[in-house]
């Protein structure tokens, strides 16, 4: 999957300070930003970069110009509709993201307001580009969300499918190459390998963080 790859980024070797700000970006093909979310830096190391969004922190979603979520629209439909992104917040729990090094992809571990565990979801996706405000990714839209006791189940199959071919996302090659992937996330569900070893699910952050904000110039070409 060559073309969602940066060859020659000047920022590979950027890490980020602990508490830091940054926001991750879902930018597609011609770098149109499909969805921001904010989130404070946990750590930064050769494991990937770890990250917490807060109840309350910043995002911004595909809406439709009333303000309407299209998460559930066809493709069809999106691009037949004039759309833009829209300021709202993190609501419910909490979540713990795992952005990983080349491959790429990352892992969710999502929280109860009350700081209980719920499960773990991995997001299939490019590799990390960083920058100076975060870094920006490409979502493949097929996930695997995974229960306590390890039980998977495959998401958004159809918006995967819907999404092969098109010009803007991948080719049915690079559909296989993302299916593989996932597949080896299933195989380290199944056998309790890390990260769904049972670390972080008693993660709790920092108390003083506030909710995250956004940045200035967040939109800023990377």
């Amino acid at each position: 999957m060559r073309r969602f790859r940066t060859k020659g980024d000047h920022t590979r070797g950027m890490t980020f300070d602990v508490g830091q700000t940054v926001v991750r970006r879902d930018v597609r093909r011609g770098g149109r930003i499909g969805a921001v979310t904010t989130a404070r830096v946990v750590s930064d190391g050769p494991e990937g970069l770890l990250t917490w969004t807060g109840p309350g922190s910043q995002t911004m979603w595909c809406t439709t110009l009333d303000g309407e979520s299209v998460r559930k629209y066809s493709l069809v439909e999106r691009e037949n509709t004039a759309l833009m992104l829209s300021p709202s917040e993190w609501t419910g729990g909490g979540v713990l993201m795992l952005t990983l090094p080349e491959p790429g992809n990352s892992v969710w571990w999502f929280f109860h307001p009350d700081g209980e565990f719920y499960g773990w979801y991995v997001n299939l996706e490019s590799p990390m580009r960083r920058w100076s405000q975060g870094i920006d990714i490409s979502d493949y839209a097929l996930d695997v969300w995974v229960e306590p006791d390890r039980s998977w189940s495959w998401k958004d199959e159809d918006e995967f499918a819907e999404r092969t071919g098109h010009p803007e996302f991948w080719t049915a090659s690079e559909a296989t190459e993302i299916q593989v992937s996932g597949e080896k996330f299933v195989g380290l569900i199944e056998s309790a390998a890390a990260p769904f070893d049972g670390r972080l699910t008693d993660f709790r952050p920092d108390p003083t963080w506030e909710p995250s904000k956004l940045p200035p110039k967040w939109d800023n070409p990377a």
